[in-house]
């Protein structure tokens, strides 16, 4: 009694605590033990893991709060039900209570509490078929002869024969929504431009003793594909059905069946459960890494689309179509690829939709696929997985990176699938393990807006944190969203080269980064002229210090300024004349502008403008830079001549502005939201937009020439490219990787260098 007292006895009996029983979804019958605070949903840290695609990651928690056990909705998406009633606060518990989340319920149950029978969950009532009064069998009266009792039931069984039949005919789906045969033969080759079916036909070169060899109705969680979660990206088994999810724009993710595979057709029933119907999902084939496969897209409102990732470059097949054999919306659909040597042809419900020839890929692994473009979100789930191949076919088992969850250690394939005496398998880029996080502390000097007449403080080093890498299964190669074009010019932009200390500078196209070529070695902050000719940038090389221009072709260079502390060189669009910044009269930087040969400071009223990372405006009359005005800092429109100075915003980061070529907008970088993001202001001032939001660095905005896309540099996922946006920032992409970090500190002369902040990129025609 006295250690009871002081709460220090061991209690003996059984646990009083509540308990959890899963008694509808994939968990059915698993039970959980109750916590004081318990948080369930489908992310690893929780509590209750439940792997149901409905639950959201954080979805719902239970605790005890002052005597009370209470059920809380986390913000789910699809929201949290006690008893068949939305939980919309915290809301008190009773045993017996039952629990929706998701397409899983789960009963509560307390030790030692009386089963309090809940109130009837709100379902949508199952179709009852009733028999008329006159087709009612009663039982037997007593003394019936037993004959009669037989030839009521037989009447019965008449009726419902009868009932299925009726609703069979009119359950039928519409002409154009047939789902393939259980053989997978195609029921009709049809000719998408006009709607009309036609007499069946196969597959260019299609055997006629194809064989099913390979199938999964996901049922059995441990079949052999792979669950795995990512900052953006789920894949898992789930109801019965294996899940994929994306929730990030512009990204691909998918699952393989890690078997190689030359000639086939492949099907499976794809239905598209949540995200944007402009996003696209469907099959992959002949998938032989993350830089060569064939991609067979449908959306949910109603195209198709056939292309070819080979040697990590698009090429489109059979562009964007709309079909009336493609069920729209969240209606499932029956997915095949028939590929016999360089044959390949694709259909939807039964029917062809197209037939290509492409002998890039003769073989490879099979899987599928969901991806966004500019909507943020895609859930899709696939089922009824089939695999057919001629006799002689031969399949590899290909091995993973790592093993799947629960597959045993060597894997085998089943007993009817073939397998070559001496085949070599070979490795994919398929991998199950998540990413983790890691923190690359490299210096990233900030700049610090300098005021008209004050000093400021100096820059100080921060670390900068290395974003999340993709996983192997998650790509941000991706093909063209409907309507959307290739952009198109070069950009031009700096990559510092850590082993050696110093930068170089480097152009590319803009779409994609082909035909990358090094510009000039131990230089930086590159800036072309409107018509892209000309080049101005910064010198590093020891005994050829400053600022040049030459013609972007090649000759020779025009040194403009000798001064170490000068930086940030730019033409001018109307007339090619310079304008930079340079520290060479002090600490703090001030304007110049190069008159007749000669680098002059800029002045405002007899005294030098303070402020860096000046930029002209379209028409050559005025500027944008960085600095500070009456006591605020921030961006500053100024003319030409040094008079009207307006300033644009209030954040004392706020760098690095670019006048839109129609001279409306201004974007700019800043850290006024704790990182650094990319902002708009119009060029008179006003709201302040926000156009990035993202856990990495964005920054060094410009525009593309005819002002309908703005550039950007990222380390987004963990590597340095060039992105690009609309200018009201939507659809965000990711144009190239820049084959190293922009950010970086030069050696030879570290206090002049002042990191990727005072860096610079241009896009020219």
């Amino acid at each position: 009694m006295e250690e009871k007292q002081h709460g220090a006895a061991t209690q003996v009996g059984p646990s009083m605590a509540p308990k959890l029983e899963v008694v509808r979804g994939e968990n059915v019958g698993e039970t959980f033990k109750v916590k004081l605070t318990t948080r369930i949903g489908r992310e690893q840290d929780n509590d209750i893991i439940i792997l149901d695609p409905k639950m959201s990651r954080y979805h719902a928690q239970i605790s005890m709060e002052a005597g009370q056990w209470l059920l809380t909705d986390l913000g789910s998406s699809n929201h949290t039900y006690l008893n068949g009633t939305v939980v919309t606060e915290p809301t008190p518990l009773k045993s017996g209570d039952r629990i929706s989340l998701g397409e899983t319920e789960l009963v509560l149950n307390m030790p030692g509490t009386a089963v309090t029978e809940p109130a009837p969950a709100r379902t949508a009532p199952m179709p009852v078929i009733t028999p008329p009064p006159s087709a009612a069998v009663s039982p037997p009266a007593p003394g019936l002869p037993r004959l009669a009792w037989i030839a009521g039931g037989f009447i019965l069984l008449l009726f419902l024969v009868a009932a299925a039949i009726l609703y069979f005919i009119f359950s039928r789906p519409p002409a154009g929504e047939e789902t393939a045969t259980e053989a997978g033969t195609p029921a009709a080759i049809v000719d998408s431009s006009s709607g009309d079916s036609q007499p069946p036909a196969e597959a260019p070169n299609r055997p006629a003793d194809m064989a099913l060899i390979y199938e999964d109705d996901f049922g059995d969680s441990f079949s052999g594909w792979d669950d795995a979660f990512d900052a953006y990206t789920t894949k898992q088994y789930g109801n019965n059905r294996y899940q994929i999810e994306v929730t990030t724009s512009n990204l691909v993710a998918w699952g393989l069946a890690n078997r190689d595979v030359a000639d086939f057709e492949v099907e499976v029933e794809a239905k598209l459960e949540d995200g944007a119907d402009s996003n696209g999902y469907g099959l992959l084939f002949r998938f032989q890494d993350r830089e060569n496969f064939y991609r067979f897209d449908i959306s949910g409102d109603g195209y198709y689309l056939l292309s070819k990732f080979v040697k990590g470059e698009w090429a489109t097949l059979v562009d964007w179509t709309a079909s009336p054999f493609i069920n729209k919306g969240k209606s499932a659909n029956i997915l095949k690829v028939s590929a016999f040597g360089p044959h390949l042809t694709i259909w939807a419900n039964g029917q062809q939709l197209a037939s290509v020839e492409d002998d890039s890929l003769s073989h490879g692994n099979f899987g599928f696929f969901a991806g966004t473009f500019s909507e943020p979100l895609v859930w899709v789930s696939f089922d009824n997985l089939k695999l057919w191949t001629p006799p002689t076919q031969e399949i590899t088992l290909l091995p993973t990176a790592t093993r799947p969850r629960g597959l045993p250690p060597t894997a085998t394939l089943p007993a009817a699938t073939p397998l070559p005496p001496t085949a070599t398998p070979t490795p994919t880029a398929e991998t199950t393990a998540e990413a983790e996080a890691t923190v690359e502390a490299e210096a990233s000097l900030e700049p610090t807006a300098e005021p008209t007449e004050e000093p400021t403080a100096e820059p100080t080093e921060e670390p900068t944190a290395t974003p999340v890498p993709l996983p192997e299964y998650a790509s941000r190669d991706q093909t063209l969203a409907r309507g959307e074009k290739e952009v198109t010019g070069r950009i031009i932009f700096p990559v510092f080269d850590a082993a050696r200390g110093i930068y170089d500078i480097y152009i590319a196209d803009a779409f994609n980064g082909a035909g990358k070529e090094l510009v000039q070695k131990d230089a930086s902050q590159p800036a072309l002229s409107a018509d892209g000719a000309d080049l101005a940038y910064r010198s590093w090389q020891p005994d050829n210090r400053g600022l040049f221009a030459r013609s972007l072709s090649g000759g020779d260079a025009w040194q403009f300024n000798p001064f170490f502390e000068s930086a940030r060189p730019q033409f001018s669009p109307v007339d090619k004349s310079l304008i930079f910044h340079s520290r060479v009269g002090g600490k703090e930087p001030a304007v110049y502008r190069v008159v007749n040969g000669v680098g002059e400071v800029m002045r405002r009223e007899g005294f030098p403008i303070q402020g860096e990372s000046a930029k002209w405006s379209p028409d050559g009359q005025r500027f944008v830079y960085s600095s500070c005005l009456g006591g605020k800092c921030g961006v500053i429109r100024s003319n030409i001549d040094g008079a009207n100075p307006v300033i644009l915003s209030d954040h004392p980061t706020d760098t690095n502005p670019e006048i839109s070529p129609d001279g409306s907008t201004v974007v700019f970088m800043s850290k006024r939201s704790g990182n650094w993001e990319i902002y708009s202001v119009g060029i008179d001032g006003g709201p302040i937009s926000a156009l990035t939001s993202d856990p990495a660095n964005d920054g060094l905005p410009t525009w593309s020439p005819d002002g309908t896309k703005i550039a950007f540099a990222a380390n987004r996922d963990g590597e340095w490219s060039i992105w690009d946006m609309d200018p009201d920032g939507g659809n965000q992409r990711r144009l190239f990787a820049i084959g190293g970090s922009i950010d970086g500190t030069v050696q030879l002369d570290p206090i002049n260098s002042r990191s990727w902040t005072e860096e610079n990129i241009d896009w020219a025609p």
